[in-house]
């Protein structure tokens, strides 16, 4: 019986036991999975999916401990349990360490890992009982006796898990949470490129694939409980094992899925591929391009975007029936207002489904990171930094914000180039409605097109919003609009 029950009152009122209908006196475990509110400007936060890590974790937990599960995407951010387990990124580590706080004053244990933690150990222990280091899934029952035993310690030292270790996720754990895209699974762990701003691919171990027969049995789980809902892969580089990836496409062709996954430039650039992609059941990718600027590319080591045909590489895919989602960073190394400015005008004429746009993140650990804190162009420890006039603007979203120096623009500059992008490249009108719709009819996609209506909808309304906040701060401050070379008057 899946052990699973609803958080519910305040982190005040804890109950420090549960007591079994048996009379058997068990510890309390809950999962907790954050999201920062200005996390929720980033186009994927239209598309919630659940926070599949946890349940693998919960799966091995021992029976001598009861589990929830709070997810800040759907539940109330209210906490019942004895102990507290945390999955760390990045962006979401101040908020996570703000709970921490309140939850070990309260006398409860928290234990914190994920990428973060796995990155910047020692900054995670002042802010936990124990922490997991890689991946945890091997070592979280050890974690889990010493929490019975009362020898929890400081520090676990997790492991990639090899292929066949990797068993079935129970996606009963997440109850009837309704996700957006609640069929979310991955066939793969790690990625084989080694860009330079990537944290994952450098610390969470070799690329590895799961085996098909697990595979399956999530995939005819997922349809027993969302019946008709198409899959959502979230692998970082799904199709890098070009022999593996066949099978998979062979296997999802022989159970009629339709899924919607993540693809490198190279990859989607090869027609072939695209073809055998859509005729197994490919409703969308999302494709990192970053830049259209190969020597941006190069910059950051994303070698695999050179030299590519995206263009074209979009017309085909939308002939074959899958939407493209392009994701973009702005802020690489070569930008300037008038390189950023001839993007802008390049890309309204490519049909894209959707344009996701970042302003570049400068990951702990990371090559970039190091790179740019021995100039001194970016801020160390950035994600603790509540404010820093030089470099950071907290004005925007997590997605949008600005923790570096650049020498081309200051941090609203650029920032208002970003909202101008997210504006103008995903702004509606009747004809790309209308190629949106032939697109979802080729493959009985229309449910997809219409997820990619309503967050671009959102993300125009909300950059429109944005951008207006922030020309009002930068006439306040002084700061001139980052105008083209070519524009400014002599």
């Amino acid at each position: 019986m899946l052990r699973q029950q609803a958080a519910a009152v305040s982190c005040t009122s804890f109950v420090p036991t549960t007591v079994r209908s048996e009379g058997e006196v068990t510890m309390k475990l809950v999962f907790v999975n954050v999201m920062q509110e200005l996390q929720r400007f980033d186009s994927t936060a239209y598309i919630t999916q659940p926070p599949v890590p946890l349940a693998l974790l919960n799966a091995t937990t021992p029976g001598a401990i009861d589990t929830a599960l709070v997810d800040e995407q759907t539940d109330p951010t209210r906490f019942e349990g004895d102990v507290f387990a945390f999955s760390v990124s990045t962006q979401n580590s101040g908020a996570v360490y703000d709970h921490a706080a309140r939850l070990r004053a309260a006398g409860k244990k928290v234990i914190l890992g994920g990428i973060h933690v796995t990155v910047c150990p020692n900054e995670a222990s002042r802010h936990a009982d124990a922490i997991v280091t890689g991946e945890a899934e091997i070592i979280w029952p050890e974690v889990c006796e010493d929490l019975l035993e009362g020898t929890l310690k400081e520090r676990y030292t997790g492991f990639p898990t090899p292929p066949e270790r990797m068993s079935p996720v129970d996606y009963r754990f997440f109850g009837s949470r309704r996700y957006l895209t609640p069929a979310s699974l991955f066939a793969t762990r790690g990625c084989n490129r080694r860009c330079s701003f990537c944290v994952s691919s450098n610390h969470m171990g070799p690329y590895r694939t799961k085996p098909l027969a697990v595979l399956e049995q999530e995939i005819d789980q997922l349809a027993e409980l969302y019946p008709g809902t198409f899959l959502q892969f979230t692998d970082d580089n799904l199709l890098a094992d070009r022999a593996y990836g066949r099978e998979l496409l062979t296997l999802l062709r022989r159970k009629r899925c339709r899924f919607i996954t993540m693809v490198t430039v190279d990859q989607f650039c090869d027609g072939e591929l695209m073809e055998e992609m859509a005729a197994s059941g490919c409703l969308a990718v999302a494709v990192g391009v970053e830049s259209v600027d190969e020597d941006n590319c190069a910059s950051v080591s994303k070698f695999q975007n050179l030299h590519q045909p995206f263009p074209d590489a979009v017309r085909h895919a939308n002939r074959c029936g899958v939407q493209t989602a392009a994701l973009l960073m702005l802020g690489l190394p070569h930008d300037t207002p008038e390189r950023l400015t001839r993007t802008l005008d390049y890309l309204k004429q490519i049909p894209c489904s959707l344009y996701d746009i970042r302003i570049m993140r400068i990951y702990p650990s990371t090559a970039l990171y190091n790179e740019m804190l021995s100039t001194g162009d970016v801020t160390e420890n950035w994600w603790l930094t509540k404010e820093s006039p030089t470099t950071c603007n907290h004005l925007l979203p997590s997605c949008l914000s600005m923790h570096f120096r650049h020498r081309n623009f200051s941090p609203m500059q650029l920032q208002h180039m970003a909202l101008r992008f997210t504006t103008e490249l995903n702004r509606l009108s009747a004809t790309n409605i209308a190629g949106l719709l032939r697109i979802g009819t080729r493959w009985n996609g229309l449910g997809l097109t219409g997820t990619v209506l309503y967050a671009r909808r959102q993300a125009v309304k909300q950059a429109q919003m944005l951008l207006r906040q922030v020309e009002q701060a930068m006439v306040r401050e002084g700061i001139p609009l980052p105008v083209p070379a070519r524009l400014r008057t002599a």
